[in-house]
């Protein structure tokens, strides 16, 4: 290692840290220029700390701040810290570089004494330049929604082409933040200069300030974190000073008032060095191709949805690049940091959770030490309380699916989501909820557009951990989720339908980032399955539209899929329905229930087994025995029926206990109804897929099937995987589900 370019953990007894502030929230600048050594005071000398002295620019709200550093020309390799002013210097470092350099690095540091930065330099002399690109403030401001990083512009592609001198390259964000994004943060990274240069990000649409973001030489390859407010039509103009250059932009996250986390700043602290074991246990390189995780869970709220790291590089053995991520899904696309041989480097990195709190080191080529310190974390916090029908959430967390922004792979304790909610639902990845005031609000994974917001997540996973608003639907009065799109009936009797469309499950090839209008009018009830939609017109038909390779249509047709809407076959007289796994069941209005779709575990329940490899019915056909029907519900391999007596009677496969009869093997089904044990005086009838829900007139919930990820949610079968007879789950007035996991809502 090269001495003199990391800080070093010092002997004695250190003055107390800064005290932490609260959460807060982001206000973003046009990047403005707060400090230049050359035009002031001359260079920073070795061992010497200046002050900044920002109270001119920033409220007296104000938490933490957001400077992009640039070290130039030292006489000697140092590095600089940042810290709050009046706060002992923290063994951390924010920017490292050897003589003759100029090198920057974004830096987010807690507000000091006086709304005070101090800025410290190891060795030498040094020039240092600061450009605030924004704030966090208590009170009025943006929230945060990080992502996973993404690659959305690179001109190493045919189009854009190379940067030219004193040129500028748009970038459009359009299509992955939402309308109301105010700024974003990203990965630049500037490589194959033809000349030394720096690179300036700004908002599209105003002046270019005199500032910079990245400088590097020709070359070089060099990246630095940028947060920069976003013009009016959510792009981001990059201008590069001299020579050819081109440019990778790696989204990060996004900032807007509509939702997402708070950031609560914290002294800088050193949670990885191989150097001396610190969150490795063990002192060692890094070896090329190796992962190191790191778990914070200790460090972190439970709702932390991201961090915001300086990570630095130390002396690779060849050239490299480092990729730091919060999830468990690493994207080989993306880079935080570009090394060469021998070099010692930082940057900023923000690393998105997904349903843990470890950061993962991606090291590519090189054998290297990797230095970690944390600067900030994100995490969602309402202090609104949740009151009238306050919607509760349990059991699957994929995605962050249940909406409590915890960073759990499942809950098996109902904790709440968002008060004044009709009905909730959801899918394997995401949930739904609707309002009291006729709103749909979604959250979780983001991939297919499945919050409905105008956006969607241009590389894998990212989304929401709490609820975001689909827009703009209005005067909604039902909603449903398919495999991963989300469907919403209007009061007028319109339907309207967002995210996946592979199948033209939307009801047109849309994109559906946003919700868009199924042709179907005079509808009373919808319903979704996998990749098929269902509606319920006033006339009593059934009407269906998407994939349709196990018969889903249910109107007779061999086609493989319709974007079209199609009336279900000799169907009239209908007064509910649901989908469940590859079929659909309708309720008629002499009691009876009829089922279409897939047959391979008995799910159309009318006692007719598979026949020469045909384990389906394309048009509908009469489940046995069952009369007197007055609500219907259906998981991936099984249909539900509760009955004017209060009873419920199940089919189809007894995997997990999902018959409810004590019934609990992998092979077995029941291809006609039986009954479930232990129920009477039913109301309501809800699936999470392979977990059941029944709520009594009572208003005690009653749960059954796979209890794995916790949809149960009872601390007396919390160790049992599966639960083949109904035991208590808790008492609300109205109940939804969605793949594993369970929604309640509480007067």
């Amino acid at each position: 290692m090269t001495t003199g370019l990391l800080a070093s953990p010092s002997a004695g007894a250190e003055p107390a840290a800064a005290p932490v502030p609260g959460a807060s929230t982001y206000t973003p600048l046009t990047p403005v220029r707060v400090l230049d050594t050359r035009a002031a005071q001359g260079p920073v000398g070795a061992g010497r700390t200046i002050t900044l002295d920002l109270s001119t620019k920033v409220p007296n709200t104000v938490t933490a701040v957001v400077l992009n550093v640039t070290a130039v020309t030292p006489t000697a390799n140092t590095y600089v810290t940042a810290f709050p002013a009046g706060a002992a210097r923290p063994n951390t470092s924010s920017l490292n570089l050897p003589p003759g350099d100029t090198r920057a690095n974004q830096v987010t540091v807690m507000i000091g004494a006086n709304r005070g930065i101090s800025l410290y330099n190891n060795a030498g002399n040094t020039h240092l330049v600061a450009d605030l690109a924004g704030y966090y403030a208590t009170g009025g401001g943006d929230k945060f929604t990080a992502l996973p990083a993404n690659r959305v512009f690179d001109t190493r592609r045919p189009n854009p082409p190379i940067v030219g001198p004193a040129d500028t390259r748009i970038v459009d964000l359009s299509s992955v933040i939402p309308a109301s994004a105010t700024a974003v943060t990203f990965n630049l990274t500037a490589t194959e200069a033809t000349a030394s240069t720096f690179v300036t990000a700004w908002p599209t649409g105003t002046s270019r300030p005199t500032a910079s973001n990245v400088n590097v030489p020709a070359g070089d390859t060099r990246p630095n974190l940028v947060t920069v407010a976003v013009g009016p039509n959510r792009q981001v103009s990059l201008f590069n000073n001299a020579g050819q250059v081109h440019l990778i932009v790696d989204l990060a996250g996004f900032y807007t008032p509509d939702y997402g986390a708070s950031f609560v700043p914290l002294p800088p602290s050193r949670f990885l060095d191989t150097r001396d074991g610190t969150g490795t246990g063990t002192p060692g390189e890094a070896a090329p191709n190796a992962i190191i995780p790191v778990d914070l869970a200790d460090r972190l709220p439970l709702t932390a949805t991201g961090v915001a790291l300086n990570v630095t590089g130390v002396n690779p053995s060849a050239s490299t690049f480092v990729t730091v991520t919060g999830t468990s899904s690493v994207s080989l696309g993306v880079s935080t940091l570009n090394l060469s041989a021998g070099q010692t480097a930082a940057n900023a990195a923000v690393a998105a959770f997904d349903t843990g709190r470890t950061v993962r080191f991606v090291n590519a080529n090189a054998s290297l030490h990797l230095v970690a310190d944390l600067v900030g974390v994100f995490a969602v916090s309402d202090s609104a309380e949740c009151t009238d029908d306050c919607l509760y959430a349990w059991g699957a967390n994929g995605g962050r699916k249940l909406g409590t922004a915890e960073a759990v792979e499942s809950s098996a304790d109902p904790k709440p989501v968002l008060s004044g909610v009709r009905t909730a639902t959801g899918n394997a990845s995401n949930g739904y909820a609707l309002r009291t005031d006729g709103t749909v609000w979604a959250w979780g994974d983001n991939s297919r557009a499945q919050l409905g917001n105008g956006w969607r997540s241009s590389g894998f996973g990212g989304g929401s951990a709490a609820p975001a608003r689909v827009l703009p639907l209005h005067s909604i009065t039902a909603i449903a989720a398919g495999g991963d799109s989300g469907y919403a009936l209007r009061n007028d009797g319109t339907v309207w339908a967002w995210g996946g469309n592979d199948y033209g499950q939307l009801g047109s090839w849309n994109l559906g980032t946003s919700p868009v209008q199924v042709p179907l009018t005079n509808v009373t009830a919808i319903a979704a399955s996998g990749q098929t939609a269902y509606a319920l017109r006033t006339d009593g038909t059934v009407w269906a539209w998407g994939n349709n390779s196990m018969g889903q249509l249910g109107n007779g047709s061999t086609v493989e899929y319709s974007e079209k809407p199609a009336q279900v076959s000799g169907l009239s007289g209908v007064t509910a329905i649901t989908g469940g796994g590859d079929g659909a069941y309708a309720l008629r209005s002499d009691g009876t229930v009829w089922a279409w779709g897939s047959n391979a575990k008995g799910q159309l329940g009318n006692g007719q087994p598979c026949q020469q490899g045909a384990c389906e019915s394309a048009v509908p056909v009469q489940v046995a025995g069952l009369t007197g029907v007055t609500m219907i519900a259906a998981g991936d391999f099984n249909g539900y029926a509760a009955l004017a007596d209060g009873t419920v009677w199940s089919w189809g496969g007894g995997q997990a206990g999902l018959l409810g009869n004590g019934t609990n093997c992998e092979t077995c089904e029941s291809r006609v109804p039986v009954r479930v044990s232990n129920l009477s005086g039913v109301t309501q009838l809800a699936s999470a897929d392979n977990a059941m829900y029944a709520l009594g007139t009572d208003g005690a919930l009653w749960g059954w099937g796979d209890n794995r990820a916790g949809a149960l949610a009872n601390d007396d079968v919390a160790t049992f995987a599966t639960v083949p007879v109904p035991v208590g789950v808790s008492s609300p007035n109205a109940i939804g589900g969605g793949a594993g996991s369970g929604y309640a809502i509480v007067p």
